[in-house]
């Protein structure tokens, strides 16, 4: 069985000048999803292969390099659930998949 490789992203914000920053596995690929879903943000749900189980672990990392994803809590029949919108602009400047290395 293969096993999944997850991507490496290199990416900055803020003033020009910044340090670009460079984030691994499961927080970059919620990275590239909150980029790409700008305007609605994300939920677990929202994941390929299944939910993200530990969405809000990789949310809280992500806040830790100064991103500010904001929480919207949405209701549902057995509760709610969080929605994560990336409200600071965010360059990213390289993707590595690794696939490359694959053979």
């Amino acid at each position: 069985m293969r096993r999944r490789s997850y991507p490496v992203i290199l990416f900055s914000f803020g003033p020009e000048g910044t340090p670009a920053r460079r984030v691994a596995g499961r927080d970059a690929e919620t990275l590239l999803i909150l980029v790409r879903r700008a305007g609605t943000g994300v939920t677990a749900f929202d994941f390929v292969g299944g939910p993200a189980y530990r969405l809000a672990a990789y949310i809280g990392r992500l806040r830790k390099t100064g991103l500010e994803i904001k929480t919207l809590r949405e209701a549902h029949d057995c509760g709610s659930h969080g929605r994560y919108v990336l409200r600071t602009p965010v360059e990213i400047h390289e993707v590595d998949t690794g696939e490359a290395n694959e053979q």
